[in-house]
Protein backbone atom coordinates (compact mmCIF):
# COMPACT_ATOMS: atom_id res chain seq x y z
CA UNK A 1 0.00 0.00 0.00
CA UNK A 2 1.78 3.70 -0.84
CA UNK A 3 -0.21 7.38 0.06
CA UNK A 4 -2.88 8.29 -1.97
CA UNK A 5 -1.40 11.44 -3.11
CA UNK A 6 0.22 14.91 -2.51
CA UNK A 7 -0.65 17.86 -1.40
CA UNK A 8 1.02 20.79 -2.02
CA UNK A 9 0.69 24.67 -0.56
CA UNK A 10 2.81 27.74 -0.95
CA UNK A 11 2.77 31.20 0.74
CA UNK A 12 3.85 33.16 -2.30
CA UNK A 13 5.01 36.72 -1.03
CA UNK A 14 6.89 39.70 -2.48
CA UNK A 15 5.36 39.61 -5.85
CA UNK A 16 6.80 41.51 -8.63
CA UNK A 17 4.04 41.86 -10.86
CA UNK A 18 0.78 42.14 -9.41
CA UNK A 19 -1.25 43.55 -12.54
CA UNK A 20 -2.82 40.10 -13.28
CA UNK A 21 -3.84 38.82 -9.42
CA UNK A 22 -7.42 40.88 -10.01
CA UNK A 23 -7.88 40.05 -13.45
CA UNK A 24 -10.53 37.14 -13.87
CA UNK A 25 -9.70 36.13 -17.30
CA UNK A 26 -6.04 36.24 -16.87
CA UNK A 27 -6.53 34.00 -13.74
CA UNK A 28 -8.87 31.16 -15.52
CA UNK A 29 -6.59 31.19 -18.14
CA UNK A 30 -3.50 30.73 -15.39
CA UNK A 31 -5.63 27.87 -14.03
CA UNK A 32 -5.81 26.04 -17.50
CA UNK A 33 -2.25 26.52 -17.52
CA UNK A 34 -1.09 25.89 -14.22
CA UNK A 35 -2.85 22.35 -14.75
CA UNK A 36 -2.07 21.65 -18.20
CA UNK A 37 1.96 21.98 -17.54
CA UNK A 38 1.39 19.27 -14.28
CA UNK A 39 -0.45 16.72 -16.37
CA UNK A 40 -3.92 16.72 -14.52
CA UNK A 41 -7.24 16.61 -16.73
CA UNK A 42 -9.96 19.71 -15.79
CA UNK A 43 -13.17 18.21 -14.97
CA UNK A 44 -14.94 21.22 -13.76
CA UNK A 45 -13.73 24.99 -13.70
CA UNK A 46 -11.97 27.18 -13.67
CA UNK A 47 -13.90 29.12 -11.12
CA UNK A 48 -12.70 32.43 -10.07
CA UNK A 49 -14.47 34.52 -7.28
CA UNK A 50 -14.04 38.20 -5.98
CA UNK A 51 -13.53 38.87 -2.13
CA UNK A 52 -14.33 42.54 -1.76
CA UNK A 53 -13.14 44.46 1.47
CA UNK A 54 -10.44 46.23 2.44
CA UNK A 55 -7.29 45.79 0.81
CA UNK A 56 -5.86 43.09 3.01
CA UNK A 57 -9.06 41.18 2.83
CA UNK A 58 -9.39 41.96 -1.28
CA UNK A 59 -8.64 39.80 -4.09
CA UNK A 60 -9.29 36.82 -5.77
CA UNK A 61 -9.85 33.15 -5.84
CA UNK A 62 -9.77 30.77 -8.48
CA UNK A 63 -10.07 27.23 -8.15
CA UNK A 64 -10.26 23.83 -10.94
CA UNK A 65 -11.65 20.30 -9.81
CA UNK A 66 -9.30 18.09 -11.05
CA UNK A 67 -9.39 14.20 -12.43
CA UNK A 68 -6.67 13.57 -10.29
CA UNK A 69 -8.04 15.79 -7.26
CA UNK A 70 -8.22 20.08 -7.51
CA UNK A 71 -6.05 23.12 -7.37
CA UNK A 72 -6.90 26.63 -5.88
CA UNK A 73 -5.27 29.87 -5.56
CA UNK A 74 -6.33 32.83 -3.30
CA UNK A 75 -4.92 35.96 -4.67
CA UNK A 76 -4.44 39.57 -2.54
CA UNK A 77 -3.13 42.03 -4.91
CA UNK A 78 -2.51 44.61 -2.33
CA UNK A 79 0.00 42.06 0.00
CA UNK A 80 1.36 41.05 -2.87
CA UNK A 81 0.69 37.40 -1.99
CA UNK A 82 -0.76 34.25 -3.43
CA UNK A 83 -1.85 31.20 -1.15
CA UNK A 84 -1.49 27.90 -3.11
CA UNK A 85 -3.09 24.69 -2.97
CA UNK A 86 -2.75 21.52 -4.95
CA UNK A 87 -4.14 18.07 -4.16
CA UNK A 88 -3.03 14.96 -6.88
CA UNK A 89 -3.43 11.13 -6.82
CA UNK A 90 -1.32 11.70 -9.83
CA UNK A 91 2.27 13.13 -9.24
CA UNK A 92 3.47 16.42 -10.14
CA UNK A 93 6.31 18.15 -10.12
CA UNK A 94 6.91 21.18 -7.90
CA UNK A 95 8.86 22.82 -10.24
CA UNK A 96 6.63 23.10 -12.57
CA UNK A 97 4.01 24.89 -10.21
CA UNK A 98 6.28 27.61 -9.06
CA UNK A 99 7.83 27.75 -12.90
CA UNK A 100 3.77 28.87 -14.13
CA UNK A 101 3.84 31.06 -11.10
CA UNK A 102 7.05 33.06 -12.35
CA UNK A 103 4.89 33.36 -15.60
CA UNK A 104 2.15 34.69 -14.26
CA UNK A 105 4.03 37.27 -11.71
CA UNK A 106 7.42 37.63 -12.23
CA UNK A 107 9.82 36.96 -9.30
CA UNK A 108 8.35 36.42 -5.63
CA UNK A 109 9.39 34.57 -2.58
CA UNK A 110 7.98 31.02 -1.36
CA UNK A 111 6.97 32.49 2.07
CA UNK A 112 5.72 29.15 3.42
CA UNK A 113 5.95 25.54 1.75
CA UNK A 114 4.53 22.26 2.80
CA UNK A 115 4.50 19.05 0.93
CA UNK A 116 2.24 16.38 2.78
CA UNK A 117 1.73 12.81 1.87
CA UNK A 118 -2.07 12.35 2.05
CA UNK A 119 -3.83 9.03 2.66
CA UNK A 120 -0.79 7.10 3.86
CA UNK A 121 -1.46 3.27 3.18
CA UNK A 122 -4.17 4.01 0.66
CA UNK A 123 -4.97 0.90 -0.98
CA UNK A 124 -4.71 1.17 -4.47
CA UNK A 125 -6.53 -2.25 -5.58
CA UNK A 126 -10.14 -2.73 -5.23
CA UNK A 127 -9.99 -5.88 -3.74
CA UNK A 128 -7.17 -4.40 -1.37
CA UNK A 129 -9.20 -1.67 -0.50
CA UNK A 130 -12.04 -3.98 0.51
CA UNK A 131 -9.56 -6.12 2.81
CA UNK A 132 -8.67 -2.47 4.20
CA UNK A 133 -12.22 -1.57 4.85
CA UNK A 134 -13.19 -5.04 6.10
CA UNK A 135 -10.41 -5.44 8.88
CA UNK A 136 -11.34 -1.36 9.76
CA UNK A 137 -15.14 -2.36 10.48
CA UNK A 138 -14.72 -5.52 12.23
CA UNK A 139 -12.38 -3.28 14.73
CA UNK A 140 -15.43 -1.25 15.52
CA UNK A 141 -17.94 -3.82 15.54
Amino acid sequence: MAHYGDELTLRLSAITDTRLLDDDQALTTFMRDLVDRIGMTVIAGPLVATEQGPPEKAGKSAVVILAESHAAIHTYPHLREIFVDIFSCKPFREADVLAEFHRLVGDYYVRERTLTRRGEEWPRDLHAAQQHWAALSSVHD
